[in-house]
């Protein structure tokens, strides 16, 4: 067992004892209905909490860089299906698990239609239906005129900007994997298990395009390899996808990631597409947790000079974008075929046979390989024990700091002669006016202090997302305003092929152009507001408990002066010396998570049939005078005026969509995370505060009547109070030492 694993269960025995002391505590006489309040609530949630808790990592890069292969390697097998390149956004998450399983996560069918429906926005050949007809691909009539539809594409319209275009891929992928996958969806979001023999099943899925699309997630259990437990490492769709919104998509999963390893091709270096996607991490502001592998091929260089060389270049290449960067360069294939090297295909044998007689590059990849393993491991330990479990720890340390003063607190009563005691419960009742006048007060303030924040992240949200405020969004709206067309670059096609074909390909480039804008420079722009918020929320949160130092303390002082009491506390820790949890702990345990990035905008289907009305009275005029013998327009101009028309109606739509897209998601962003966010850190602020002090929030009096008044009563609760304390001592002893082992590794 691994010692995260080792202390993982240490502190769940920990918080097993602490549970038990609560039932302890209710077997004294009079004690059964006591409630610890949220002590028996943390307490009860923590081993689902640790259970959940994750250390994620995201294996990102350009297609064909060798990802697939080196998540493989890191688990010792074939596991993810490498050399697929296949154009989807499935993010592939991979953890250790007890057996071989993958989970195959599948869009419902509203959302498959909802894809087909963005697919075909200004689709030509869609005569077939009428503008506000909503498509269901699982009615045969529609699938059929699609297939016609998207057979009446000219070459022109399958390819856009040198690749394909992304819209037919899409509609045809839906369309040839219908059949297989028809019985697997539901209305909801179906999940399809592959265990154990049935493992490499889901291959048939994730490596074939035209299935794959149906999918939104996949999640591989793996037994074996050097990955531990809680960490989840995801192979990443390629940095340069066609495909703006499966970059996107990385964005999404980038924000819950921990670390970043970036891999490099050793065939490629570094190219335009990887300085343009490291440059957006850049301006996410999560380039600090990124690692550089280069990946090479022996097969692909003449020398281990040849390979040096390459490796300097790309290590001086990315100081441009993060100084002094973190560099290894090895074969991913090489140690792939390393751990089975007697199961190798026959393919595989002859080539790992022919690298091992090359001794320098065996010795490089061999180094580097350990290199990279120490500090990547190392890091994930230091991440896995201070994000998992220095929270946990904390809040038991307070709990059971607590708990000791509530127990010498009653031991303190109870031991007392009758009017010493009847005296002390007499105080109790007195101070309980003072403790309440406390609790009021945290409690009017957290309702002023929720407001106020809440207030503040609203102005500071509608700002930002404020076309007139000169920030990102208003870049976007004038990005839409100055886009140039160039309509005579369509003459062309407005000779060869129907009108509204044509209108089609200058929608996609313009469609394209606007995604990859919102993806590369709107979206990093809501990431560093939203850190830069989520930092406000925790420091106001901060600020907040400082007024309540003394007020508590000169409380907690005044109770125990009282009763004669002369401790501070009962471990001797100042209990006002308490922070809240980092937003991290918050946002994990409260599950609370911003929106997804991904943008899709709605674009207007009126912009095709204004362009048409529009072109039939060009023509209308130009048949007009020819009949009065005027100068007519040359044969097509009055194709090219519609298109420039159609032109300038587009970009008025798209600004206008633009507009309810981003109040849409300002209103979302809002709502569902930062006000949650609030709530959440408000609540980790009450615990911070209250916690410590629920033994003397409480009617104590009302306890230690329950208790009764014979002798043999009070002895009985005495020694159990006195066991109690003893065990509380033995469990603080026993956090000490997990703090010491952690504060060792971290």
């Amino acid at each position: 067992m691994d010692t995260y694993s080792t202390l993982k269960n240490e502190i769940l025995n920990i918080n097993r004892d602490v549970s038990f002391l609560f039932a302890t505590a209710k077997s004294i006489p009079g004690m059964a209905d006591y409630s610890f309040g949220e002590w028996e609530k943390t307490c009860k949630h923590l081993p689902r909490q640790l259970a959940e808790d994750t250390v994620r990592v995201a294996i990102v890069g350009p297609i064909k860089s060798g990802k697939s292969t080196f998540l493989n390697s890191v688990f010792k097998d074939e596991y993810v299906k490498r050399g697929a390149g296949v154009i989807t956004s499935i993010v592939t998450r991979v953890r250790k698990g007890e057996q071989l399983r993958a989970k195959l996560f599948f869009k419902s069918w509203s959302e498959v239609n909802a894809e087909v429906e963005r697919a075909l926005v200004l689709f030509p050949s869609l005569n077939w239906r009428s503008e506000n007809a909503a498509i269901d691909i699982r009615q045969e009539n529609d699938r059929n005129e699609l297939k016609r539809a998207l057979s009446e594409l000219s070459a022109d319209q399958l390819i856009t900007q040198s690749s394909r275009n992304i819209n037919s891929v899409i509609l045809s992928s839906y369309l040839k994997g219908y059949d297989t996958v028809n019985s697997l969806l539901t209305t909801e979001n179906a999940v399809r298990l592959y265990e154990g023999d049935r493992f490499a099943e889901h291959r048939d899925f994730v490596g074939n395009e035209t299935l794959a699309v149906y999918l939104k997630d996949v999640l591989l259990e793996i037994s074996s390899g050097s990955m531990e437990s809680n960490i989840e490492i995801a192979d990443c769709q390629g940095s340069d996808s066609s495909n703006p919104l499966h970059l996107a998509l990385i964005q999404d999963y980038l924000l819950l990631t921990h670390q970043i390893i970036y891999v490099v091709s050793s065939r490629t270096g570094l190219r335009e597409a990887d300085i343009r996607f490291l440059s957006m991490i850049k301006n996410m502001g999560i380039l600090e947790n990124i690692v550089f592998v280069v990946n090479f091929d022996f097969s692909e260089h003449e020398s281990i000079d040849d390979l040096k060389s390459l490796v300097n270049r790309v290590r001086e290449e990315l100081s441009m974008i993060k100084p002094d960067p973190d560099v290894y360069a090895f074969s991913a294939l090489y140690n792939l075929f390393s751990a089975h090297p007697k199961s190798l295909s026959a393919k595989d044998r002859p080539r790992f046979e022919q690298w091992n007689t090359d001794s320098k590059f065996v010795e490089l990849s061999n180094r580097e390989t350990t290199l990279f393993e120490s500090f990547f491991y190392d890091r994930l330990a230091r991440k896995r024990y201070t994000l998992l479990l220095k929270n946990h720890i904390e809040r038991l340390g307070v709990i059971l700091s607590g708990l000791a003063d509530w127990i010498g607190l009653n031991r303190d009563v109870l031991t007392r002669d009758a009017d010493s005691m009847t005296d002390a419960l007499g105080k109790i009742k007195s101070h309980q006016q003072r403790i309440d006048k406390i609790r009021s007060a945290i409690k009017k303030t957290l309702n002023g202090a929720i407001s106020d924040i809440k207030k503040e992240l609203q102005r500071d949200t509608h700002r930002f997302f404020d076309g007139h405020s000169g920030n990102a969004v208003g870049n976007l709206e004038n990005f839409i305003h100055t886009y140039t067309f160039s309509p005579e670059k369509y003459q062309e096609s407005l000779k060869n092929a129907d009108f509204s074909q044509t209108l089609y390909l200058v929608f996609q480039e313009f469609k394209q152009s606007i995604d990859t804008y919102i993806t590369e420079s709107i979206n990093p722009e809501v990431i560093r507001f939203l850190q830069a918020r989520e930092k406000r929320i925790q420091e106001y949160f901060a600020a907040l408990i400082v007024p309540f130092d003394t007020m508590i303390e000169d409380a907690y002082e005044e109770f125990n002066g009282m009763l004669g009491r002369s401790e501070l506390c009962a471990d001797g820790i100042n209990p006002s010396s308490k922070k809240p949890p980092n937003m991290d702990a918050v946002i994990s345990s409260g599950s609370v998570s911003p929106p997804p990035l991904v943008a899709t905008m709605h674009y207007s289907t009126k912009i095709k049939t204004e362009a048409i009305m529009r072109l039939g009275l060009y023509r209308v005029m130009r048949n007009v005078a020819k009949l009065f013998r005027k100068s007519a327009n040359r044969e097509g101009a009055e194709s090219l005026r519609a298109l420039k028309d159609a032109t300038r109606r587009m970009k008025r739509e798209t600004g206008k969509s633009v507009a309810f897209h981003l109040k849409d998601y300002r209103e979302n962003l809002k709502f569902t995370y930062l006000f949650k966010l609030v709530e959440a850190s408000s609540d980790g602020f009450s615990q911070t505060v209250l916690d410590r002090f629920q033994a003397y929030f409480s009617d104590l009096s009302a306890s230690m009547e329950r208790i009764g008044t014979s002798q043999k009563d009070k002895s009985r609760a005495v020694k159990v109070l006195s066991e109690m304390d003893q065990i509380s001592r033995q469990l603080n002893m026993k956090l000490d030492l997990i703090r010491e082992e952690i504060a060792e590794v971290s």
